[in-house]
């Protein structure tokens, strides 16, 4: 009976060692499997399939305007348009008369007119005539005042009958101040083809009485045809 035991004792601990050392091995092969070279590196796998566009985002601010492009070349000349109608014909006829000095010993108003000069003209045909008078300078008094007319007879009534041109004052002052002034008249006058039309001019003192001479000088008289 102890030798049974002796023996059921012995075989515990070899099967205690066995067990011990199975798992001393196990340990160790798993050692070495644990830290064993890594291996190499396998090739890239295909590419996926694309996937679905995403939804468009909001349209953001306008950018600043660019800078103004170069001129583009000029285009071709256009055609020439059609004639206009014909405009009235110009001075066809001119008439003058140049009277270089006179002195008006006027000792009146208004009522006297002194004609200082006309002018002659033909119309060669229907139109107008355009009469100038110049006085390049009137020399007189301070308190005196002149009077020019433009008509169709050197005497009344129908000596102002187109033009009347006034200057002076009707302020009396010293009669020893002299002044010096020009003076202008004009009118344009209907006329009809192949008659004859003399224009004339006539001066006067018109504001009050004054015994000093008025003087004209360099009086141009000219009368210009224009047909219509």
């Amino acid at each position: 009976m102890e030798k049974i035991v002796t023996q059921i004792k012995s075989l515990a601990i070899v099967l205690i060692l066995t067990v011990a050392v199975a798992g001393l091995v196990s340990a160790v092969v798993s050692t070495q499997l644990a830290t064993g070279p890594q291996g190499e590196k396998g090739d890239k796998g295909d590419m996926g399939a694309t996937g679905m566009t995403g939804a468009t985002g909001a349209t953001g601010p306008a950018g600043p305007a660019g800078a103004t492009g170069a001129t583009g070349a000029t285009g071709q000349t256009g055609a020439t348009g059609s004639q206009g109608i014909q405009g009235p014909p110009g001075i066809t006829v001119v008439n003058s008369t140049k009277i270089d000095y006179i002195a008006l010993d006027i000792n009146s108003n208004d009522s006297i007119a002194i004609p200082i000069g006309n002018v002659t003209i033909t119309a060669p045909s229907n139109g107008v005539v355009t009469v100038t008078l110049n006085v390049g300078y009137i020399d007189m008094y301070y308190n005196n005042s002149c009077a020019l007319y433009l008509g169709t007879s050197p005497t009344s009534p129908d000596w102002n009958n187109l033009d009347i041109c006034l200057r002076g004052t009707r302020t009396p002052g010293p009669t020893e101040e002299r002044v010096y002034f020009d003076m202008n008249a004009q009118t344009a006058y209907n006329v009809i083809a192949g008659n004859k039309y003399t224009f004339y001019a006539t001066a006067s003192r018109y504001y009050g009485y004054d015994d000093s001479i008025m003087f004209l000088n360099n009086i141009h008289l000219i009368a210009a045809f224009s047909a219509t």
